[in-house]
């Protein structure tokens, strides 16, 4: 896998998008808290590089 830099905006659009849990992962149990934990952590990554842009 090839990992390159991208808004996560940009990464998240589009209908065609397909997100994989790679095999090594699929046993973790992600509670609701968990994913919310991600998410907020993603927006605030992408504010910081917006702001960071002006």
């Amino acid at each position: 896998m090839k990992g390159n830099e991208t808004r996560l905006v940009e990464f998240m659009d589009g209908s065609k998008k397909r997100f994989v849990i790679p095999v090594y992962q699929r046993n973790y149990d992600w509670k609701q808290e968990n994913c919310k934990q991600l998410f907020d952590d993603l927006v605030k990554i992408e504010w910081e590089m917006v702001w960071n842009d002006i």
